[in-house]
């Protein structure tokens, strides 16, 4: 009996140091799978310019917005003459692509033409020679010398060779149009730029396939000596935006040089917010009004088009 007692106390003592094991295992779990305490932001953040204000996030657009620039249709790129960063006026070359589909067209449009020449030619020959079998037999007085039947058949003859005539030319103008259509075809195969702008960002090469998904335009076009902020304002804090407000803006981990902005319009439609800044504690689910706010590059420090900025509004006295 005294042998089942001591067997018994070693296997309580052993059971519950397996358990003083389990917890400081899970424990060690647990804290490995907490999150750490986020370290201090690099920069401090920007001190409040106004006493009363409406502080938002926004993003850096070329002025009047950015323009992705498509093709017209999917295509073999052969050249592209510019690069990131060069500045291009209207009408541009942007790229150029492959356009000998359309030339093999336009080379059966030219034999088309040819033809439509040589339709003319024989139709007029022949509306030459009805003319004067038809004028031989009008010009004799004594209608009785000849058949009456004879008359009308050069007479119809006549018409069949006039309407021959006409048919031809009318073939020659389809001609001519098509050619003019595939020239067209061909000029809108050469991609130019829309406005004057610089580009900002170029996605094709010589040698690469161009395609027309929307959300990978071939390159993205936009002014930069003028910039603009598109800010999110909360929706709950959109009857505090009005014309004519003082704005500040700073540059994401900038809190030394802020830039005076000007209220360019309001855009009159709440959206779903779309530009997120990453922080965990931001709401994702919230609508929000967009105003555009214009802004001169400053000279003393670099400025790029889709840098995240915060931007302070002062809210005037009520």
């Amino acid at each position: 009996m005294r042998i089942v007692l001591t067997l018994l106390r070693y296997i309580t003592f052993a059971v519950a140091l397996a358990g003083i094991f389990l917890i400081f295992k899970v424990s060690s779990t647990i804290k490995s799978q907490e999150s750490s305490i986020p370290a201090a932001p690099p920069e401090p953040p920007a001190a409040r310019p106004y006493d009363n204000m409406v502080a938002a996030n926004g993003i850096i657009e070329a002025f009047e917005e950015n323009v992705s620039i498509a093709v017209p249709q999917p295509g073999l790129v052969v050249s592209v003459p510019i690069r990131v960063g060069q500045t291009v006026k209207k009408d541009d070359v942007l790229f150029q692509l492959d356009p000998r589909d359309y030339e093999s067209q336009l080379l059966l449009a030219d034999a088309a033409i040819a033809q439509a020449n040589a339709a003319i030619v024989v139709a007029e020959a022949q509306l030459y020679r009805a003319q004067s079998m038809f004028d031989r037999l009008n010009k004799i007085e004594d209608k009785r010398a000849i058949i009456e039947q004879d008359l009308q058949s050069r007479k119809d003859d006549l018409a069949v060779a006039q309407a021959q005539r006409s048919s031809a030319e009318a073939e020659k103008k389809a001609a001519e149009a098509k050619r003019a259509s595939v020239l067209q075809l061909i000029e809108r195969l050469s991609v130019k730029a829309p406005r004057n702008g610089t580009i900002l960002q170029l996605n094709v090469r010589a040698g690469e396939w161009a395609g027309t998904d929307p959300k990978n335009p071939s390159l993205i076009l936009g002014r930069t000596d003028l910039l603009q902020a598109r800010v999110d304002i909360d929706e709950q804090n959109a009857a505090r935006i009005q014309k004519n407000q003082k704005a500040l803006l700073h540059i994401k981990g900038d809190s030394e040089h802020p830039i005076e902005l000007k209220l360019e319009y309001i855009e009159p439609y709440v959206v779903p917010k779309m530009s997120l800044t990453g922080s965990s504690t931001e709401r994702v689910d919230t609508r929000v009004l967009q105003v555009i706010f214009s802004f001169t590059p400053p000279q003393q420090f670099p400025v790029y088009v889709g840098q995240q900025v915060d931007v302070f509004i002062e809210e005037s006295a009520k």
